[in-house]
């Protein structure tokens, strides 16, 4: 791991590097410029000498002379670009697509699906039909993923040899997680891992209480002490009441954001399943097992307090308008989404990044866990060129590093060089990507989804129902749904269990 942050440090300052020096326009850079070319030029490798092209261990270079139509069903400007716009998150794509043209042959588009109520019918037409127009689909996180696999619309990624699963460019630690029995219908590499949430936080503020730390918040990161407690009490460190009457949306705070969506991640970040595996091997709720019980009822309480406190400005309905985010200058923490850290560098901001916490200390051994809500890559039933898509998307799973460390430098401008704890932040961020049966099906059943993202609706300032009286209302239904749902995918799937 230390190895892989080191290099990772060192690419990010050379990219930070590269792009500086593109960006110099003066006179005296112009002259070096030219100086530099002129020295090149007369020890310019022989040859013999000048590096091979990056290979493959086991796919060969070929020319399908095709194009690959990738539909996406949030963010494809994250995996695709028509044309390099300069900078050097679009230049690592635009390159990345090159590559995968010079190595298959292969010409890429990327498109956007219809939107949370359409995009599953379309997908399932498209593949119906045969009508060539998705060769691969990064589908939801979660939308309609019950129904592509146990109607038949998704292959099974063991179908494909020449997928390597065994690279630490693919995410098979936590594809793992959703596997069903021996088959995997959803992955994610280095291709796919671009959103998710983080804890962000005010460096300039954060500075004013550095007397209270017994360390450096990265140093607490690094040595798996960053939890759940450690992140509430540097809340409670904040509530400046500006106007002296009470809790208002002109004051500061130690902690703000939305608490949807982003509330959710912290089931995953103290590694709480929503749903897993009894000792039988049947699939049923699990956020409020024997094993979970007291670990979600202690998560819960501690999320709810720090709701009710001075201290936190929590958005819980998306129809709410009033925010505080971090460049307001009023919170020392905000919980964001990756792809909008990006819009800190329009402001004034000393800011750092740090991974949602763990539950406790003993959570080492798992470590930092985000919840990934970019979905996953899934290839259809039916393919026209099956071998082309799949090579396609383990080559360009192959040539994605750099894109991943260009997508730091997008979000993090010059501290990708300046402040490399948080590129190293966002290392351990994606290291961690994650997540859970629970999450990938909640579909299966019509309330079940709404039902298992609990932790929303149990930490809202305003709730009055308890964790216990809140599973009890659904448990029953949302097993006996996910029964249902096991015995049509092993009639469709004909999975033979004794294998």
């Amino acid at each position: 791991m230390t190895t892989r942050i080191i290099a990772f440090l060192l690419a990010v300052l050379c990219f930070a590097g590269a792009f500086v020096a593109c960006d110099s326009k003066s006179p005296d850079n112009t002259e070096q410029t030219s100086s530099v070319t002129e020295t090149v030029t007369e020890i310019a490798p022989t040859e013999t000498e000048t590096e091979a092209p990056t290979e493959h261990p086991t796919i060969e270079r070929t020319n399908y002379d095709d194009d690959f139509f990738l539909h996406v069903f949030e963010r494809p400007q994250l995996l695709w670009v028509e044309e390099s716009e300069n900078d050097v998150f679009t230049e690592a794509l635009y390159t990345r697509q090159q590559q995968l043209y010079d190595y298959l042959g292969v010409e890429m588009t990327a498109t956007k699906t219809g939107d949370l109520n359409t995009y599953g019918n379309d997908f399932k037409n498209a593949v119906k039909n045969k009508d060539g127009s998705v060769d691969v689909l990064v589908c939801s996180a979660y939308v309609s993923i019950a129904s592509f696999i146990v109607e038949g619309y998704l292959s099974e990624y063991s179908k494909f040899d020449q997928i390597d699963l065994s690279a630490d460019y693919w995410k098979t630690d936590y594809m793992e997680e959703v596997m069903l029995g021996d088959n995997v219908y959803l992955g994610y590499s280095n291709f796919n891992i671009f959103n998710t949430h983080v804890i962000s936080y005010n460096k300039d503020m954060l500075d004013k209480y550095s007397d209270t730390l017994e360390e450096s918040i990265y140093d607490t990161v690094r040595g798996y002490r960053w939890t759940i407690d450690k992140m509430i009490s540097l809340a409670n460190l904040v509530y400046v009441d500006q106007t002296s009457d009470g809790k208002t949306e002109d004051d500061t705070f130690g902690i703000t954001g939305r608490q949807w969506i982003p509330f959710i991640g912290f089931l995953h970040a103290c590694d709480i399943p929503l749903v897993s595996q009894d000792e039988s091997g049947t699939y049923k709720i699990a956020v409020y097992n024997d094993l979970n019980k007291e670990k979600t009822t202690t998560l819960v309480n501690k999320l709810y307090e720090l709701s009710k406190s001075n201290s936190a400005w929590f958005r819980y309905r998306i129809e709410e308008t009033t925010d505080i985010p971090l460049t307001a200058g009023r919170s020392l923490m905000s919980i964001v989404s990756t792809p909008n850290i990006v819009d800190y560098l329009n402001y004034d901001i000393n800011f750092g990044i740090l991974p949602y916490p763990m539950f406790d200390e003993n959570q080492k051994d798992v470590g930092y866990r985000s919840y990934n809500y970019d979905g996953f890559i899934t290839f259809p039933s039916y393919m026209r060129n099956p071998d082309m898509s799949v090579e396609t998307i383990e080559i360009l799973s192959f040539f994605s590093e750099p894109v991943q460390i260009a997508y730091y430098e997008k979000q993090l401008g010059k501290q990708a060089a300046d402040a490399p704890d948080d590129s190293e932040m966002l290392g351990i961020v994606w290291d961690g990507i994650c997540t859970d049966f629970g999450s990938a099906l909640s579909q299966i059943d019509s309330s079940l989804g709404k039902n298992l993202y609990m932790l929303p609706t149990l930490t809202h300032a305003n709730t009055t129902e308890n964790v216990a009286s809140y599973v009890k209302s659904y448990e029953n239904v949302g097993n006996k749904a996910i029964a249902n749902w096991m015995k049509k995918y092993e009639k469709t799937q004909k999975i033979d269990r004794t294998q």
